[in-house]
């Protein structure tokens, strides 16, 4: 019975069951409760652990089972575990992948090399088509579940970016017959491939946290956040982002809008 109400608790909620797991300092307690799970969720679980768990958990598998877990993971889940193991393995691991064209798109992410905003993406990033009306954003939203500070990105049918989303403007439209597009800030997407620091004085960090990142496709496949960004450059002389713009500022405005994102969630439960 217990299993099989861990099964169910890491199938419903997959992120408070890895937030749970990974209060477990013990790597080997940690992979008995995988073991537990459904075929196919560990992926999904593991990638959600805060990097140093994930790490530690991933790097003391044998190779066989982390390729087993890519495998049956989808290609998102499969590159935020990538991203907390090195790049000489997780070569190693992808060619293990039988899936082809989930080897080729995983290549590409490790290939990028250091120096590189694909370095730095962050993959658990919610994309909504422009064409979904108001009614429809908010559950699109809660059904992706990505985390408060993401941002929600929205894509042209073609699945290249439009801009993201203002969450201020949606909660204050009254008009059912709106789309996602007319709440749309539009932004220039970054190419995963371009260096970090030609992003250092882009004027979009004056008004936004995180900005898309797009492949060579110009395909969505997650975001880089100015924190991030600053961390990996370091803050020296008068060209830092974060001097440039406030520091306390961003963090405040940061604060805030995962604050709203909570209240569009609050919305589904009114009094």
């Amino acid at each position: 019975m217990g299993k099989h109400l861990l099964s169910a608790f890491a199938s419903d909620d997959p992120e408070r069951f890895a937030q749970l797991l990974g209060a477990s300092n013990d790597p080997a307690e940690s992979i008995a409760i995988l073991a537990d799970i459904p075929d196919g969720l560990e992926g999904d679980v593991v990638s959600r652990l805060a990097p140093k768990a994930a790490g530690q958990l991933l790097n003391g598998l044998p190779d066989p089972v982390v390729t087993g877990w890519l495998n049956s993971c989808s290609v998102d889940t499969a590159r935020r575990m990538l991203f907390h193991i090195g790049r000489e393995r997780s070569a190693g691991l992808i060619s293990g992948i039988d899936d082809r064209s989930k080897r080729r798109g995983l290549r590409r992410l490790v290939a990028y090399p250091p120096g590189t905003i694909g370095e730095l993406v962050q993959y658990s990033v919610i994309a909504i088509r422009d064409s979904v009306p108001a009614a429809g954003i908010q559950a699109e939203i809660q059904r992706q579940a990505g985390p408060a500070e993401a941002p929600v990105v929205i894509i042209r049918s073609d699945g290249t970016v439009s801009g993201v989303l203002d969450l201020i403007m949606f909660l204050k439209n009254h008009d059912q017959d709106s789309r996602a597009s007319d709440f749309r800030i539009p932004v220039k997407p970054v190419f995963a491939d371009a260096s970090q620091s030609s992003l250092r004085n882009r004027d979009e960090w004056n008004r936004l946290t995180n900005l898309p990142v797009v492949d060579y496709e110009g395909q969505l496949i997650g975001y880089v956040s100015r924190s991030n960004l600053e961390n990996s450059l370091g803050t020296e002389g008068e060209s830092s982002i974060f001097l440039q713009s406030g520091l306390e500022l961003s963090k405040q405005f940061l604060e805030f809008m995962a604050q709203v994102l909570q209240m569009i969630f609050d919305r589904r439960n009114p009094r």
